[in-house]
């Protein structure tokens, strides 16, 4: 998997799993996305803020169990969105 250029991403380009996007989405988005998930997706980056995109990412990485694709997304975004990344010990510590 491609883990650079990560500010060009969204949660699409590591996944279209229902299931999986079922559980990263905030409650009530994946039933915006079932509704048209092609015209979702096609738009997203205009529909959602640049740390919603981050933060679906996160969560998808948590989901994965991703740690790789966590350690690079802290890398990029860390000094952006500092709150949003956990260490052992913190609360809401992710793996």
């Amino acid at each position: 998997m491609d883990y650079s250029n990560l500010r060009e991403k969204t949660i699409f380009d590591f996944t279209k799993d229902e299931k999986i996007l079922k559980e990263v989405f905030p409650e009530g988005i994946f039933e915006v996305y079932m509704e048209n998930p092609d015209e979702f997706i096609k738009n997203c980056k205009n529909w959602l803020q640049p740390r919603a995109i981050v933060l679906d990412i996160i969560e998808f990485s948590n989901v994965t169990n991703n740690k790789i694709l966590y350690n690079a997304l802290k890398k990029e975004f860390n000094e952006q969105y500092p709150n949003d990344f956990r260490e052992v010990g913190d609360p809401f510590y992710f793996f």
